[in-house]
């Protein structure tokens, strides 16, 4: 938080929730829901920076990435 008062940077968040959360967790329970096709990778969190890049660098082939502590 320091460097972000420090530094002058403008944070902003933002949430979309309606309260979906119990509903998707059921599906995905289920199996209603597939997301195994959607993991392109599961990496270490030190991992992340690179991953980061890649992502951001539009890799063929990427969509979403687990990083695992």
């Amino acid at each position: 938080l320091q460097s972000v008062v420090t530094r002058q940077i403008r944070v902003t968040g933002s949430c979309a929730s309606s309260g979906e959360y119990p509903e998707c967790i059921t599906m995905l329970a289920s199996g209603a829901i597939q997301v195994e096709p959607l993991i392109s990778a599961r990496a270490p969190l030190t991992d992340g920076v690179e991953w980061f890049r890649r992502l951001y660098a539009r890799e063929g082939n990427l969509m979403k990435v687990i990083l695992q502590p």
